[in-house]
């Protein structure tokens, strides 16, 4: 019964859609002109205390406030996306019930669709948003820039946006649009 249920889920994970940033402009009502920058969510519960140093209490106060900043960043089209944790540990404050309570009604903040293939991001996106998690080496070897809020195994390898305060962060979140992609030294060191 369990090898079922893993072929279950493998066939749904196979009928998700690799898209490009027309099709997923399309799909969700959005202008193909702003750029998308994806905020990909950290595991909310599991080793939450394993950094040096962070700009956030944890991972929960990081998301929150990301949200509540971006709110204000109308120029951008983002996309939150939950950790695969949440949902694997039925956490219950969760990146979507934060999404919910803090950006709802904004149409340029959506939550990843469930249908779309996450190797769809390096087609769209412009910059990627994450708290420390494998984003932070992943995307830049695609040449997208990546913003971290905390210490990681790439942090100050000259390859990831790593700000130094909050207001650093919160600045650079308003600057995204003037960020350009990496150069190919920084992609090699990716």
């Amino acid at each position: 019964e369990r090898a079922n249920s893993l072929k279950i889920k493998k066939n749904q994970k196979n009928k998700k859609k690799n898209v490009t940033k027309k099709e997923l402009c399309e799909k969700l009502g959005w202008d193909q002109n702003k750029p998308i920058v994806p905020i990909l969510s950290c595991d909310l519960t599991d080793g939450v205390f394993d950094n040096s140093w962070s700009l956030f209490r944890d991972r929960l106060i990081w998301l929150r406030e990301t949200l509540l900043e971006i709110r204000n960043i109308k120029n951008i089209n983002w996309l939150v996306k939950s950790h695969p944790n949440d949902e694997k540990h039925k956490v219950v404050i969760d990146t979507m019930s934060e999404y919910k309570k803090n950006c709802l009604n904004y149409k340029n903040i959506l939550p990843f669709p469930k249908d779309i293939s996450i190797a769809s991001i390096p087609k769209f996106a412009h910059a990627v948003v994450t708290l420390d998690g494998s984003a932070s080496y992943e995307y830049p070897s695609f040449g997208i820039p990546v913003f971290q809020a905390s210490e990681s195994i790439c942090s100050g390898r000259g390859f990831t946006l790593d700000p130094k305060s909050k207001e650093e962060y919160f600045d650079l979140l308003h600057k995204v649009e003037k960020i350009g992609k990496l150069n190919k030294d920084q992609i090699d060191k990716a």
